[in-house]
């Protein structure tokens, strides 16, 4: 019996040896499978210089490797589009610094409005619809030739339409980008959203408006000075006070908000504002893509 049991343990550690030889050398050979298929990836893969910055790295996503963001369908929109931006400037301009802005033109007001900044010597900037006749559009034409800058404002000014979506919003200022090319022969590369960055209209997406149109090269400008011009019961004195105070307590320099919307009051005013501002040591600039633009907030 004892003699039995021997010869069973035997042969059982004999199974084990031979188990154990058969599973070492199949995992032996799954490793070298492995292995070729990772030597075959490896001569296929182009890694990137060590100047790429890397973002997002992680265990799986190791340093030196940038994932590219996926392609969203709007950014596939009107190709041409788009902007050249280098940088700011921020050497261009003082604490000092005022920058006219007049929103909604042309009007039958512009041609006034230009009349005064003409006598003064003053540059302003004009962010323009482009919902006009043939006759406002050559208005254009005077601003730029004036030394005025051109920029969008959109094509039809409907909050409820352009800022439904980001494709309405692309679509409508593609239209006014085109306006304005063809007016002045020069493509605009500033704007200012329609009742600025941030508005009851686009609360829920704006930030990839935003993102978009700096993504395509588009400086956007808010304002950090308003006029009040636009009430129903702004004054002369009234749009003097707003501007001349608002400027003086601005820290850097003064982005005003006006509108060329064919009002008396602001034609009577814009002198005024010039000429007190000027005695002050102020100085008008007409805005270019390599100012940095005051930028409303965020909210949380």
């Amino acid at each position: 019996m004892r003699i039995k049991s021997v010869g069973f343990y035997k042969r059982l550690i004999l199974v084990v040896v031979g188990l154990t030889i058969l599973l070492s050398t199949g995992f032996s050979i799954a490793l070298l499978v492995r292995n070729r298929s990772l030597e075959k990836r490896l001569d296929t893969t182009q890694f990137l210089p060590d100047d790429v910055v890397t973002v997002g790295a992680t265990e799986l996503e190791p340093a030196g490797i940038v994932r590219e963001a996926p392609v969203l369908s709007y950014q596939m929109l009107y190709p041409d589009f788009k902007a050249s931006f280098y940088g700011f400037n921020a050497d261009l301009v003082g604490d000092k610094t005022v920058f006219l802005t007049f929103d909604d033109g042309p009007s039958e007001g512009t041609a006034t409005l230009l009349d005064i900044l003409k006598k003064k010597g003053v540059g302003a900037s004009f962010f323009v619809n482009g919902k006009s006749n043939r006759i406002l559009s050559d208005q254009l034409k005077r601003m730029v030739e004036e030394g005025h800058t051109v920029g969008m404002h959109s094509y039809s000014h409907r909050y409820n339409v352009i800022y439904e979506n980001i494709e309405n919003l692309l679509d409508d200022f593609y239209r006014n980008y085109l306006y304005i090319k063809a007016e002045t022969g020069k493509a605009p590369d500033i704007l200012r959203f329609p009742g600025g960055s941030i508005n009851i209209f686009n609360l829920e997406n704006y930030q990839s408006m935003v993102a978009e149109i700096l993504r395509r090269g588009f400086i956007y400008y808010d304002w950090n000075v308003s006029a009040g011009d636009a009430s129903a019961d702004a004054t002369t004195q009234g749009i003097i006070d707003n501007v001349v105070n608002g400027v003086r307590l601005c820290w850097g320099p003064a982005f005003v908000l006006m509108h060329d919307n064919d009002k008396a009051v602001l034609g009577e005013a814009l002198g005024p504002i010039i000429d007190t501002l000027s005695k002050e040591g102020y100085v008008f600039k007409a805005l270019d893509n390599s100012v940095k633009p005051p930028m409303f907030i965020y909210p949380d």
